[in-house]
C-alpha cells in the first residue's frame, strides 16, 4: 500500500491526465496537493522506484510515463498458474 503522498500524486496524474490529455505541472501539482516541490519530487521518485511510473526527462513531469495508475492492493495475491495449465483443459477434457 502505498503511502498518502504517493498514493495521491498517483491518481492526480491518472485523473488529470485522463481527463485533459497532458499532465499536471509542479505548480498544478502543489496547488492540488497542498505540498512543497521537494515532497512533490520524492513521491514522485518514489513512484518510479516502485515501477507505477516512468520519469526519465525530470526537469519537467510532462515526460511522465504512468505504467500503473491505481495502488496495488497487498491483500490480493495473484495465483500462479503453471505453464500450459490452461491449455491442458482444452485438450484433455
Amino acid at each position: 500500500m502505498l503511502p498518502d503522498i504517493e498514493r495521491k500524486l498517483l491518481r492526480i496524474l491518472y485523473n488529470y491526465s485522463a481527463g485533459r490529455r497532458r499532465l499536471p505541472t509542479m505548480k498544478e501539482l502543489e496547488i492540488k496537493t497542498g505540498r512543497r516541490t521537494e515532497d512533490i519530487k520524492a513521491g514522485l521518485l518514489a513512484l518510479e522506484k516502485d515501477n507505477y511510473i516512468l520519469w526519465e526527462n525530470k526537469l519537467d513531469t510532462r515526460h511522465i510515463v504512468i505504467i500503473e495508475g491505481w495502488d496495488r492492493d497487498p491483500k490480493i495475491s495473484t495465483p500462479t498458474t503453471p505453464p500450459g495449465a490452461v491449455n491442458r483443459y482444452y485438450t484433455e477434457y
